[in-house]
């Protein structure tokens, strides 16, 4: 089995919904997203030939997944984060908010991060989402 393996990091704040503790005020971290894309032989001809997959092509779907989360306030799409939204709306600043199908825990961003990452067609095995330095979630699929 040969394991590639890159890695980004992007700011990102969220809320919670229904959270009740020290995490349930709306704020930030900086995320480390450690990335595996696995296979069991090399391209045998063409461009590829000798590797798993390309490099610069891994690299450019963590740029797309560092646009959709990076400097943004992930927000779940329901009535709490759409109130969140709404107050924030009333502040002099333009938020860029990314609201998303679930609550935006640690777990529920690296399973979708690794889902983004796997319609594009690369052979992804394994994300890790750091949320602190010594906190993070792995979801994998296929290793």
């Amino acid at each position: 089995m040969f394991i590639l393996k890159n890695e980004i990091q992007f700011d990102s704040a969220h809320y919670l919904s229904g959270y009740d503790g020290k995490c349930s005020n709306l704020h930030g971290h900086r995320y480390r997203l450690i990335v595996k894309v696995s296979s069991e032989m090399l391209h045998e001809t063409g461009q590829l030939r000798g590797m798993v997959e390309d490099f610069t092509d891994i690299k450019n779907v963590l740029k797309t997944i560092d646009a959709l989360f990076d400097h943004k306030l992930i927000l779940e799409d329901n009535e709490d984060g759409r109130a969140v939204a709404s107050q924030l709306n009333i502040l002099p600043n333009d938020f860029d908010i990314l609201f998303v199908p679930y609550r935006p825990t640690v777990e529920e961003m690296a399973r979708h991060i690794f889902q983004l990452i796997k319609e594009t067609g690369i052979h992804v095995c394994e994300v890790e989402l750091f949320e602190t330095p010594t906190n993070s979630c792995i979801y994998r699929e296929n290793c």
